[in-house]
């Protein structure tokens, strides 16, 4: 048997589906310390009519089916001190795409391999210090722009880092230093790559009525292979910003302000990146509505030739469904993204989700830029204007049982003046099936 097949029979024997028991994990008794273990086997269909994984591709049509089985065990020693591993296996049936189409990173298929391993201590010697240490995933706030992306099949970030947690009365703080895990289904283990290395401080105020967040972050990529205007160089990048969320009554309200300075290969970094939400609840109508209006801008480079780079590079923020349409064909770069979302309960297990987006470039002679900052195309004289399109997105999620998670979407995307002037143009759908098990 192999290690992908025993794991997903270890899942599927390991607690039975009952309705409306809790998806609780297994506890394990070893003496003073406890063994708790817990999963999720999940399946997704897709088919992706005029683009692939990899972003735009007006002439390419892709399906297939992912599957994705993880094993999480954490191993508490004390009520202070655990080691917690999980281990992932994912895998791609169908598409015309093969794992050399991904040298670096695949976000389709990594046979069982460890996602997370790290040891975790809080309230050391009494105090509000805490200790991460090991490959661990790292996220924040609405996870824009700190996630580690799980709708793709491998997942977007995942770290090798040492993690300082300081708790006060007044704020939560997080000090971590990392570098990011790449997935390659060549290689067990998987690698932590050496550049880029992140330094970071993420600072949350308590006792406040909303939840406001402060953050810093140091990127560096010492190779020397940094495409600047002026010529290849080092990355040094500077991220600042802060996160506030909240509701009043039936209002619900997110403001994200992040600023960027430092160096781009040859190049100064002058970059920022905003996204406001507002939202009301209509409680007291039947499926309970909520409508939301997003509005996110990332700075895009205003000219070509004046050794500054405008581009905004998200930070560390997941490509996830939730945020630039459910194709997934942008990024928060060189992007304004003007969406209305609804959101409809007509029972307690069945959510139904609208969301409408209007897409265009910030700066007309900058790219059109996919997930990790991939070009898809661009006009550098800026005669093709900014206009990229409209996408229409829906989706229903039924928790059939409490362990049992149901999903079906589609979305619809409509080509825009700067696609049709830059090339080939087709309007691009999207269509899913999505199962998820948990225990």
């Amino acid at each position: 048997m192999s290690r992908g097949a025993f794991l997903l029979a270890l899942l599927l024997g390991g607690a039975p589906l009952a309705r409306g028991a809790p998806p609780e994990p297994v506890r394990v008794e070893l003496g003073k310390a406890v063994l708790e273990l817990s999963g999720q086997v999940r399946f997704r269909f897709e088919d992706d009519r005029a683009f692939d994984v990899r972003g735009y591709r007006s002439a390419i049509d892709d399906r297939f089916l992912l599957s994705r089985v993880m094993l999480d065990a954490s191993l508490r020693f004390s009520p202070r001190h655990r080691v917690f591993l999980q281990l992932r296996d994912a895998r791609e049936t169908g598409s015309y795409l093969s794992r050399e189409d991904f040298p670096r990173n695949n976000p389709f298929e990594d046979p069982l391999d460890i996602r997370q391993l790290f040891y975790e201590g809080t309230g050391l010697a009494g105090t509000g210090l805490g200790l991460r240490l090991g490959r661990q995933q790292i996220s924040y706030g609405d996870q824009r722009v700190f996630g580690p992306g799980q709708w793709g099949n491998t997942g977007r970030w995942a770290w090798d880092a040492a993690l300082v947690e300081v708790k006060t009365k007044r704020l939560h703080a997080d000090l971590w230093l990392g570098r990011p895990v790449r997935n390659r289904p060549d290689r067990w283990p998987n690698a932590s790559v050496p550049e880029p290395r992140v330094a970071t401080a993420y600072v949350r105020a308590l006792g406040l009525p909303a939840r406001v967040d402060a953050f810093y972050v140091f990127k560096e990529d010492a190779a020397g292979t940094t495409a600047g205007e002026s010529g290849h160089g080092d990355l040094r990048s500077h991220s600042f910003g802060f996160q506030a969320e909240g509701a009043w009554r039936r209002l619900d309200y997110a403001l994200t302000a992040v600023g960027q300075r430092g160096r781009w290969g040859q190049d100064d970094l002058r970059a920022a990146g905003t996204s406001a939400t507002l939202g009301w609840r209509f409680e007291q109508l039947p499926w309970k509505p909520r409508l939301r209006g997003v509005l996110t801008w990332g700075s895009g480079d205003r000219d070509p030739g004046d050794g500054v780079h405008g581009t905004f590079d998200g930070v560390l923020g997941g490509a996830d469904i939730a945020f630039y349409g459910y194709c997934n064909l942008f990024f928060w770069a060189n992007l304004w993204d003007r969406e209305l979302q609804l959101l409809l309960r007509p029972a307690k297990s069945l959510d139904l989700y609208v969301q409408a987006h209007s897409f265009a470039l910030s700066s007309p002679r900058d790219a059109w830029y996919s997930t990790s900052l991939g070009t898809v195309r661009r006009d550098p004289s800026g005669a093709s204007g900014t206009g990229l399109g409209e996408e229409l997105d829906l989706r229903a999620v039924w928790r059939a049982r409490p362990r049992l998670e149901l999903m079906a979407g589609t979305s619809f995307f409509w080509s825009g003046p700067f696609v049709t002037a830059t090339g080939l143009a087709r309007d691009a759908r999207w269509h899913m099936l999505q199962a998820t098990w948990s225990w």
